[in-house]
């Protein structure tokens, strides 16, 4: 994705520290969560 947009690759990078900072859930329930999310939205590998 960072060849084809870089903007786009950005903003993903900034979600993803947004979601995963330090707040009211540790860790590793916002990676269970996550996870889930994924498997519900029938994400692959």
């Amino acid at each position: 994705m960072l060849e084809v947009s870089p903007e786009i690759n950005q903003h993903f990078v900034d979600f993803y520290r947004a979601v995963f900072a330090e707040g009211a859930l540790d860790g590793k329930t916002k990676q269970l969560i996550a996870l889930a999310a994924a498997l519900v939205g029938g994400c692959g590998p």
